[in-house]
């Protein structure tokens, strides 16, 4: 299971590219880098003639553009497609490759955050979700069901209709920390 992360949100006003990079570097270089072992170690396991499952946590965030979430929401949409791409490429060495996009778990990543959280999940729920997902054979495990339907629902929202509305959001948003700030 890969699951490196982290999340630095980005604040338009003070613009800078660092926190793009810093985002991706972590989610989708360091899952990268973590392949580097894991590939090896699967094809060594199929070798033996076991099962190899890789299993990639990505995050739900990359169905919809959130403002502040640039960096965050572009490196889990890099991070899903390489996961897809590499399942497409493992499947005939017989290793299964399954993309984790959880909504919000609680974690100290997560408790850094400074706006809700709706359906928020605790780690230990969230792993056997995981577990349970894994066992059922799932290539896709997505969780909680009604925020992360919501999130593809909207996703699928005609682009203009998904641009107002994360444009709203994040003016709402900016209000907030205005007024709270």
């Amino acid at each position: 299971i890969l699951n490196a992360g982290t999340c630095e949100y980005l604040e338009i006003a003070n613009y800078d590219s660092a926190v793009i990079e810093n985002n991706i570097s972590t989610n989708v270089v360091g899952t990268a880098r973590c392949l580097d072992i894991a590939l090896p170690a699967l094809r060594r396991t199929v070798a033996k003639g076991q099962p190899a499952t890789l299993v990639i946590v990505s995050s739900s965030a990359w169905w919809f553009p959130f403002g502040r979430a640039e960096g965050y929401g572009a490196s889990k949409a890099a991070l899903t497609y390489f996961a897809h791409a590499l399942r497409a490429d493992l499947a005939p060495e017989g290793i299964d490759v399954v993309v984790v996009s959880p909504g919000f778990v609680k974690t100290p990543l997560t408790d850094r955050n400074d706006f809700p959280m709706p359906f928020l999940v605790s780690a230990e729920d969230a792993a056997g979700r995981i577990v349970n997902g894994l066992r059922k054979g799932r290539n896709e495990i997505a969780f909680p069901k009604r925020f992360t339907w919501t999130l593809k629902a909207l996703g699928a929202l005609p682009q203009g209709l998904i641009d107002r509305m994360a444009a709203s959001m994040s003016h709402k948003s900016r209000n907030e920390q205005e007024t709270n700030g």
